[in-house]
């Protein structure tokens, strides 16, 4: 979400820039008048605070993958790091698995 905030804050500052400095070297005037001081204003204002919503969300996001556990997906007990499921809900799918792909007997 923070990139797209950062993206669009970017992209508007390059195009109201953009669009000043075709403002500033019309010869004509009434052309240049077409385009108000006002709303550039108004545009480089949107655009930094886009920019700045961008940022603050960044350190919100890189702040709460520190902060959140990492849970089972069956259960929502915490687990280790990397890992899908806790240690009980792994044996049974490592179980069924086995069960599924050694369709053979056992001889004895």
């Amino acid at each position: 979400m923070y990139s797209t905030f950062l993206r669009l804050g970017l992209w508007t500052l390059i195009l109201v820039l953009a669009t000043y400095v075709f403002r500033e070297s019309l010869a004509q005037p009434h052309v240049a008048e077409m385009i108000p001081t006002g709303m550039l204003q108004q545009a480089i204002v949107l655009a930094g605070i886009l920019i700045a919503l961008g940022v603050i969300a960044r350190i919100f996001d890189k702040g709460a993958s520190k902060v959140r556990k990492n849970r089972c997906r069956t259960c929502q007990k915490p687990i280790a790091p990397a890992a899908l499921y806790c240690r009980e809900h792994l044996r049974t799918i490592l179980a069924e698995e086995d069960e599924k792909t050694h369709m053979t007997r056992v001889r004895r």
